[in-house]
Formats: structure tokens, C-alpha cells, sequence
């Protein structure tokens, strides 16, 4: 049993490590069509790619808590005894755990700083990689007037 915590453990920390690497990179890489348009890579992965990844290891790491749960349900549910061990849903631990989900919850979808600040910054970051992209289109559709107008023709 204790060879199995560690295994599901692990899996789940490794699947963390990668889940947090690739919602980064997601998180800064240009929108589909930039991406797309552009051959956008980083290591050798297109954003398809780094975006299979992270839902695939968002499914391992879903169904290694569902057995993390499992495993450690006791000492979870201790989470939930008081001092003299009875059953007290509402402790002070959990009723902080509970409002800061919360907070994020409603702060993310009510566009309050500092979640508007983050969202904002994506936004800008992204859009960045648009213009990037237009440059590069000006700069092709000049070239090929220019080819157009000398009558060159590769």
C-alpha cells in the first residue's frame, strides 16, 4: 500500500510539474490563428501540441487524485474533526480554503484586480503577437508587389 502512495504521489506531482509548464507557455503563446499563421513552435512543439499535453496530463492528473483521495481518506477526513475529534465541517482551516477558492472564483469571472490585471496583460501579450504577425504579412505583400512591378518571377 505505502508503494502505491508513492506511485500516485509521484505520478501526481510529475503530472503538476508538466500541467504548470504548459498552462504557462499556453498562457503566453500567441491565439490560434497567429499561431497557426506563423509555425509558432517552442522546443520543437506547436501550440496543438503543448495544448494536448496539458489536457492529457490534466486527465492523469484527475484520475490520480480520484485515487489519492482514496488512499488518504482518513487522514482527509481528520481535516474535518475539531480538536476534541468530532465532525466540524466548518473549522477555521477549511472556511479559509473555502473563501479563497471563492475569492478566485468570483474575482476571475467579475474581472476584479488583480485577476483583471493578469487577464489584461495576456491580452496584450497575445495581441503583441498579432501585430508581429501583420508586420510580417505587410512585409510579404510589399515583397511581392515589388516582385510584381520589375516583372520578376521566381
Amino acid at each position: 500500500m505505502n508503494s502505491l502512495r508513492r506511485f500516485i504521489s509521484l505520478s501526481l506531482l510529475f503530472s503538476f510539474f508538466i500541467m504548470s509548464y504548459t498552462g504557462v507557455v499556453l498562457f503566453l503563446a500567441p491565439k490560434g490563428r497567429v499561431a497557426n499563421a506563423t509555425n509558432w513552435e517552442l522546443l520543437g512543439l506547436d501550440k496543438t501540441q503543448f495544448s494536448n499535453l496539458h489536457v492529457s496530463f490534466m486527465v492523469l492528473f484527475l484520475i490520480g487524485m480520484l485515487f489519492h483521495i482514496y488512499l488518504n481518506w482518513n487522514a482527509l477526513f481528520n481535516y474535518f474533526k475539531n480538536k476534541s475529534r468530532e465532525f466540524s465541517l466548518f473549522n477555521k482551516e477549511f472556511l479559509l480554503a473555502f473563501s479563497l477558492n471563492l475569492l478566485f472564483l468570483i474575482g476571475t469571472l467579475l474581472y476584479w484586480v488583480p485577476f483583471e490585471t493578469l487577464f489584461d496583460f495576456q491580452d496584450r501579450l497575445k495581441s503583441s503577437w498579432e501585430k508581429t504577425q501583420s508586420f510580417s504579412n505587410e512585409k510579404a505583400n510589399l515583397y511581392e508587389h515589388g516582385k510584381r512591378r520589375l516583372n520578376i518571377h521566381p
